[in-house]
């Protein structure tokens, strides 16, 4: 997981978060509440900016990120597996996951694991292909994870040439 979590107020625009995804080359801004407690309370990702802007509704661009963000925000506890990690991910659909601090009841958001993340880690050790995913899993969705992961490492690599 990457520990530097970037974060925007919940009371924040479009324009706040775009600028923090840019400054930090990052793809999300996790929402908190406010600026001291930085209970994570929402995501803005970059599919989020795409949806927002194509509307074109010059009104969107000063609304609040609470009005924007994705919620419920699907977070995943520090002592999960990666196993448990990539199946969340999977289920839900998503590419970037928070992860709390199992302390009970605070919720402090200590990390966010990525897609990106996952494969830097299965290229690194090809063993943890078998132990990281069920064999329900690679059985049946085999195919779609070799396409999100050849779009990770080619799309970087197209990025890269430009």
């Amino acid at each position: 997981m990457t520990t530097k979590i970037v974060t925007d107020t919940e009371d924040q625009n479009i324009s706040s978060a775009s600028k923090k995804m840019d400054e930090n080359n990052i793809g999300s801004v996790i929402v908190v509440d406010n600026e001291r407690d930085k209970r994570a309370i929402g995501i803005i990702t970059e599919r989020d900016v795409v949806r927002i802007l194509g509307k074109l509704e010059p009104w969107l661009l000063s609304t609040p990120l609470s009005a924007l963000m994705s919620k419920p925000l699907v977070t995943i506890r520090s002592s999960a597996s990666l196993r448990d990690a990539t199946q969340t991910m999977y289920l839900k659909n998503i590419r970037r996951l928070p992860v709390i601090s199992d302390k009970e009841k605070t919720g402090e958001i200590v990390g966010i694991v990525t897609d990106k993340d996952i494969f830097r880690m299965l290229m690194k050790n090809q063993n943890l292909v078998q132990s990281s995913l069920s064999d329900n899993m690679m059985s049946q969705n085999i195919q779609t994870i070799q396409e999100r992961f050849a779009e990770y490492w080619f799309g970087d690599t197209l990025i890269h040439r430009k």
